[in-house]
């Protein structure tokens, strides 16, 4: 188990890293930077290795109380061991993904400066807007010269920062994925939909108004000339006299029990959580800026339906 952890975790970074020092795929990178941000994240895996060696020999013990801990916490309890064990073991993981990201970001963000310096405009901090700005012939120059360099550099940049972003987003999803197990076992109605089964009236969703067809034939007799008078429900269903009778229309109001589909509630709103994070718009604009995908959140909600609102 230790080999495989070490071959998943260490060794294919490494052989990934030293793949991308020459020319991947056949993309000709620069040597100087290549070498320079593979030496330094070859540095960042032995660090790691030394870090984490130490931790190696508790690795046996954790598989046993992952395992044992099924009897106390049942299957989630598992899963939450197993979640916390995979956020551990690639923490280095997410090191090298913050400084590609931050590396990346940063050089985006100045080549979009310089890209304004050509254009004759420049950002107003104080009112976040772009406006229009005459620069000198030395600030054009220097301008042109660094834009340049660093849309030279740029793309051995990109190569290192999307093959981190591949390794941090296989994270993030097998953790959203243990979550989304860890959510569906903790608000699992198994109970709710025996009772529903054996008694619908147990869960009622509403009520429903019908007319009751024993009494559509009756009438109701009413003392016209003396108000406050009781009313009788009469049993003759020819009306004797139409001033003093009148028809009336009896209601029957039924319980309507809550549907099965209901009870499931809190599968949808996981998925519309997860979704929302992840299976969105922002998640891909993050992704071409440079910002940071945070990892998955807790997918706990509440067991009775609506009191969210």
């Amino acid at each position: 188990m230790l080999n495989a952890l070490k071959q998943h975790t260490v060794t294919s970074l490494q052989q990934t890293i030293v793949w991308l020092r020459g020319w991947p795929a056949g993309l000709k990178l620069n040597n100087g930077l290549d070498g320079f941000l593979a030496e330094l994240f070859l540095w960042l895996v032995h660090f790691w290795t030394l870090v984490f060696q130490p931790f190696t020999s508790c690795m046996r013990a954790v598989v046993v109380v992952a395992g044992y801990s099924g009897f106390v916490g049942g299957c989630s309890m598992q899963l939450a061991v197993i979640s916390d064990t995979l956020a551990l073991t690639t923490l280095h993981t997410y090191w090298f993904y913050m400084v590609a990201t931050r590396i990346f970001h940063w050089q985006l963000v100045t080549l979009y400066s310089l890209f304004n310096l050509f254009r004759g405009r420049k950002h107003n901090v104080l009112r976040n807007r772009i406006d229009s700005c005459d620069y000198d012939l030395d600030q054009l120059l220097i301008g042109t010269i660094l834009f340049t360099l660093l849309t030279y550099l740029f793309p051995t940049v990109l190569v290192y920062y999307l093959t981190f972003v591949g390794r941090r987003l296989a994270v993030i999803m097998a953790q959203g994925l243990l979550e989304i197990m860890l959510g569906l076992l903790n608000h699992n109605p198994a109970l709710y939909v025996a009772l529903r089964v054996r008694d619908p009236q147990m869960f009622p969703g509403g009520v429903c108004y019908d007319t009751n067809s024993k009494y559509e034939r009756r009438f109701i007799e009413a003392a016209w000339h003396m108000p406050g008078s009781p009313v009788r429900l009469s049993r003759d269903p020819i009306p004797l006299s139409a001033r003093n009778r009148m028809n009336v229309t009896v209601l029957h109001m039924r319980s309507l029990p809550i549907p099965v589909s209901a009870l499931f509630f809190q599968y949808y709103q996981i998925w519309v959580q997860f979704s929302a994070t992840y299976l969105s718009q922002g998640i891909l604009r993050s992704l071409v800026v440079g910002d940071v995908v945070r990892p998955v959140q807790r997918l706990q909600h509440t067991m009775i339906p609506g009191a969210e609102r």
